[in-house]
């Protein structure tokens, strides 16, 4: 195969995976087919899907992910429990505590965690900084600790609040089945499950783009032991990219 031949392929693909329905049902399926979605390509499909997906966050039907440099992925909350293996804590109630204690984690962001961990409802920046203290910590502080958290899974963006600021809770809060994972699913095999996914996407990848893509969640060596394992149960097989080594799922 071709790069030619395998862009005009996906694009063939993705354009029948694409709903002709604007909805919110819609947009979930779709990114339920997709993941990994950017921003930009729910915009290609409807103006409406900002909105749809704010509703979808806020239902934890789809999940919000800062885990790749500068930019957000949505994925459909059922492969976040790979992806938490991958970065996730073990016992994510205790483990935030020896963290900051490591310098792992700053201080100001275990006090939040710790803040949003007693709230009974989602919390946003401002709301957080005042129940913390406006003359400890700013808005801006709160928002950076925020983001230091969502490295990790720690929170959850979970769409907007009434005045429309982005509102979060704790995963472990939300889905609290998810932490469980790191215990039953080893990270090899998450990786086999989300290079799965990838490759039913993708159609066709090599070696080397499949472990860049995955390179904020495992390492080379995982991504390579992924697929030796997928090929070895022919689960995937082997195909040529311009003349490179590259997989492809088996039908």
């Amino acid at each position: 195969m071709t790069a030619e031949e395998l862009h005009l392929a996906r694009a063939q693909k993705w354009a029948a995976l694409r709903p002709a329905e604007v909805s919110a049902a819609s947009l979930r399926a779709w990114i339920g087919e997709l993941g990994f979605v950017i921003l930009p390509t729910l915009l290609e499909w409807s103006e409406a899907a900002p909105e749809l997906l704010e509703s979808e966050l806020a239902a934890v039907h789809v999940v919000e992910l800062a885990l790749w440099p500068g930019i957000h992925r949505y994925a459909p909350v059922e492969l976040l429990h790979y992806v938490y293996v991958s970065v996730g804590d073990r016992r994510p109630r205790q483990d935030y505590k020896q963290q900051a204690g490591e310098g792992k984690l700053s201080w100001l962001a275990a006090e939040v965690f710790e803040t949003m961990l007693a709230a009974a409802a989602p919390l946003t920046s401002s709301q957080l900084r005042d129940r913390l203290g406006a003359e400890r910590t700013s808005t801006l502080g709160v928002e950076r600790a925020l983001h230091e958290l969502s490295l990790t899974l720690k929170v959850l963006r979970v769409g907007h609040s009434a005045d429309g600021r982005n509102a979060w809770r704790p995963l472990v809060e939300l889905l609290p089945d998810v932490p469980a994972s790191t215990s039953s699913i080893s990270l090899v095999q998450a990786a086999a499950a989300l290079i799965s996914h990838w490759l039913g996407v993708m159609i066709c990848d090599t070696e080397e783009a499949i472990a860049e893509f995955f390179s904020p969640l495992f390492s080379r060596s995982r991504v390579h032991a992924a697929l030796s394992g997928l090929e070895a149960g022919r689960e995937v097989a082997l195909d040529s990219l311009d003349g490179r080594h590259a997989y492809r799922l088996r039908s």
